[in-house]
């Protein structure tokens, strides 16, 4: 009799870790209402060098945008529309001694990267979103496709945009994060992608869960980037190899499962090898970029 009242402890003790187990479980799902609006402040500072033609650059890239995605409906599917803008964006850039500035709120029309800013601020793109963060259907692309289309730079720039395939795989990156299984503290997993921006680039993210608590689910992050093979900007054939890798933390809110911050570092190898387009003669271009970005977002 004595030795069953001394497994009763044990069995409370065991009984109570499971208990806690079960509820440090969360299954990460979005969960909108209607009406709702995320808005992303987002801040990228990149510093890049470059060697051409035995010149070094030393580029400083200063980025701020404010992102806006409005829930508009909750589909009978159980899906979410989403409305999805970019309120504002603002561009510095230092060129060795020389210095731009580029605002999308008082855009100069007669810079190129103005006309880019001028559209980029009117669009407003509509997609249904499921619960996992895949991006089913896209509407409102016609017009900005054909605005960027005309325009090699913009359409450089803006590659995310071209078309509703582009457009989704830009979206359901965002989203990526989103486990398929419930995750408790010290779970990993990965999703693979491609990067339609950034020459396709093959790109593998590693999740792993550092903390759990009733409203937020705390992530580190670990991504490889790769990419090799030929690209043409402005007429020009390039061939070109990038090498990269990105880590960080990430903080998602586990009620609506939408990111809230996210601190994340890149680092890119970048080679390239073209004509000169002056003398017709084989140049190399090596760069290296190492980048931060800062993102918070507000529910309102």
């Amino acid at each position: 009799m004595k030795s069953k009242f001394l497994l009763l402890p044990v069995i409370v003790m065991v009984l109570f870790a499971n208990t806690v187990n079960a509820k440090s479980q969360v299954l990460l799902r979005l969960n909108l209402q209607k009406g709702s609006i995320y808005e992303m402040h987002m801040h990228v500072t990149s510093n890049i060098e470059q060697n051409m033609m035995g010149q070094n650059m030393k580029i400083v890239q200063r980025m701020e945008m404010i992102l806006s995605y409005k829930v508009t409906d909750v589909l009978p599917n159980k899906n979410y529309q989403i409305e999805y803008s970019v309120n504002s964006m603002k561009l510095d850039v230092d060129i060795n001694e020389n210095s731009m500035s580029f605002d999308s709120q008082n855009p100069d029309e007669s810079n190129p990267m103005g006309t880019i800013l001028k559209t980029i601020n009117k669009m407003k793109v509509t997609f249904e979103l499921t619960p996992s963060g895949k991006t089913e259907q896209v509407n409102g692309l016609d017009e900005i496709t054909s605005q960027i289309a005309s325009n090699p730079q913009m359409a450089q720039a803006l590659q995310m945009f071209s078309d509703d395939k582009n457009f989704s795989s830009f979206i359901s990156e965002t989203f990526n994060y989103i486990p398929e299984n419930k995750i408790k503290t010290g779970d990993k997993w990965t999703t693979q992608f491609k990067l339609p921006s950034l020459m396709d680039a093959n790109t593998t993210m590693n999740f792993e869960v550092t903390g759990i608590t009733k409203d937020s689910v705390d992530l580190n992050v670990f991504s490889d980037v790769n990419s090799e093979g030929p690209v043409e900007q402005n007429g020009m054939k390039i061939d070109m190899k990038l090498t990269g890798s990105q880590t960080g933390t990430m903080t998602v809110d586990a009620n609506d499962g939408w990111v809230r911050s996210s601190d994340l570092n890149q680092k890119f190898d970048i080679h390239m090898k073209l004509k000169n387009p002056q003398t017709g003669e084989d140049m190399e271009i090596p760069m290296k970029v190492n980048s931060v970005t800062k993102s918070t977002v507000e529910k309102k």
